[in-house]
């Protein structure tokens, strides 16, 4: 394992400013990571818990399609890091937890074909599962409980496959398709090689389990696409060609869905939105609120968090002018809070999870005076978001 030198960097670099509220009751903790060889561009793609302790796995990317992962402690605290060797790359941006061990998914560079490696804490390195050779170029991981389900687009194909993989991860037990009409290789290498466009791909399913939807390419369009237990098509919600339609979604229940959309130059939420899961229409045509100030280029997060025993949804998006905006909802779809954070400073969100202190954990990409992109996370407390919903 090749160590590199991590330096912390604090407060300085970022201010929290509040939107409908004044300033929290501390400020955010904040840490970014910065490579010693100083010339590496790393682009974060998940966080998870460690499944030993309190700490945090981080999954990135750097140079292309390379491998890194990085252990964090529960202060952000840099622990160790591992570069994959480059017999491994294209790691998909989904860290999963299969029975209380960490896995991720990526490609073989010669052969194209799917590796799962399971990460040993305890001996900082990575241990081969298996390879799914008929499984070329995944793009997006899922567990939904009980399976493994991967998203993949081979080279050439105008073809994208879901593939249910066996409890033993080593079999592909069920396969779906979803018909593209069109090359989308240009578009695809940008995409694992972090050179362009990162389309936002993924799985999921409902709270339910009766259907998947899939975020992807299909007929001649990026569409948001309905699929039952056989991962057979049901409906879709279909992009305006490749400029427009879902970003992010979260199921909620009862066919009820938090959705982010993109139409132009305009990002639109909607936290609370009815989908028929067997209907063909527009995705561009589903009601939602624009908010003129985010920037549609980049992801937007959609997760559930509890404050104060209550159960909200955080919609975090990056905005024109490099912050980001974090914004409240309940469970009826009413906006309760909103808040920007960080300042003047490039920023992007890659990722965000709960902590089972009642914190919120945002991995980011950041660029600092105009050096190589560095990963950051952005940690806030408990009362700075118990602060964001109670009552002046």
């Amino acid at each position: 394992m090749k160590r590199i030198a991590f330096v912390c960097s604090l407060g300085l670099f970022f201010l929290l400013l509040a939107c409908e509220k004044k300033d929290m009751t501390s400020l955010p903790f904040v840490k970014i990571y910065d490579d010693q060889n100083g010339n590496r561009s790393f682009t974060p793609l998940s966080i998870i818990k460690s499944s030993q302790d309190y700490g945090y796995i981080v999954l990135s990317a750097f140079d292309g399609w390379r491998i890194q992962l990085m252990k964090i402690d529960k202060d952000g605290v840099f622990s160790w890091n591992l570069e994959l060797p480059d017999s491994y790359v294209n790691a998909v941006p989904s860290l999963v937890n299969i029975n209380g061990q960490l896995y991720l998914v990526c490609m073989d560079p010669i052969e194209l074909n799917t590796r799962i490696l399971r990460i040993d804490e305890t001996n900082q390195t990575v241990v081969p599962v298996s390879t799914l050779e008929e499984v070329s170029y995944p793009v997006h991981a899922y567990y939904n409980g009980n399976n493994l389900y991967l998203m993949s687009c081979p080279l050439s194909s105008q073809m994208m496959g879901i593939h249910e993989v066996s409890t033993a991860l080593d079999t592909v037990i069920r396969v779906g398709a979803l018909g593209i009409g069109m090359n989308v290789d240009e578009q695809l290498l940008k995409h694992v090689m972090h050179t362009g466009k990162q389309w936002p791909f993924f799985i999921k399913s409902t709270p339910e389990k009766d259907r998947f939807v899939v975020n992807g390419f299909y007929n001649y369009s990026f569409s948001t696409v309905f699929l039952d237990n056989s991962l057979q098509f049901t409906g879709v919600y279909n992009g305006a060609a490749l400029d427009g339609g879902i970003n992010q979604l979260e199921p909620l229940g009862s066919n009820e869905y938090g959705i982010s959309r993109v139409s132009g130059d305009y990002v639109f939420f909607n936290p609370k939105l009815t989908l028929n899961p067997d209907a063909v229409v527009m995705a561009t045509s589903l009601e939602a609120q624009g908010d003129a100030e985010l920037n549609h280029e980049m992801p937007v997060l959609i997760k559930e968090l509890t404050i104060k025993g209550t159960k909200y949804r955080a919609f975090l998006a990056s905005t024109r002018s490099n912050q980001l905006s974090l914004k409240l909802y309940d469970e009826t779809g009413k906006k309760i809070a909103g808040t920007y954070i960080s300042k003047n400073i490039p920023i992007k969100a890659s990722d965000m999870i709960q902590t089972p202190y009642g914190e919120l954990l945002i991995l980011t990409q950041v660029r600092v005076m105009g050096s190589y992109n560095r990963i950051g996370t952005i940690k806030l407390s408990k009362p700075n978001l118990e602060s964001l919903v109670t009552p002046e």
